[in-house]
């Protein structure tokens, strides 16, 4: 994974699909939200909304937004890819530069 991560900071377009994790323990509703993520692809954003509706749940994109703010998997799970409607929203503790960071490395630009 290590070679993967060098790969996606010097700006090569990387998945990490291969990476498990460990996902006991998450209701549907989270597991759902995890796959729908996993789904988003690089250089590419959609709103909490638009993943709550990916993952099935097309009512919750407050429940998508708690989700994302507690991710515990990082890249892995790519939050910073999931925006507000009305702008970039936030990126917990990391804040909202280090999330245009993410966003501007994989071409998007808000």
């Amino acid at each position: 994974m290590l070679h993967t991560l060098e790969r996606y900071f010097a700006g090569e377009p990387v998945g990490f699909d291969d990476v498990e994790l460990d996902l006991d323990g998450v209701t549907p509703f989270q597991r759902a939200t995890a796959d729908a993520l996993r789904r988003v692809p690089y250089g590419s954003v959609v709103s909490y909304r638009d993943l709550a509706r990916a993952a099935g749940y097309p009512n919750a994109q407050r429940a998508a937004g708690s989700f994302c703010a507690h991710n515990r998997f990082g890249l892995v799970l790519p939050c910073h890819r999931v925006v507000a409607s009305a702008g970039i929203g936030s990126y917990g503790s990391l804040g909202v530069g280090y999330k245009r960071r993410l966003l501007e490395l994989e071409g998007v630009a808000l």
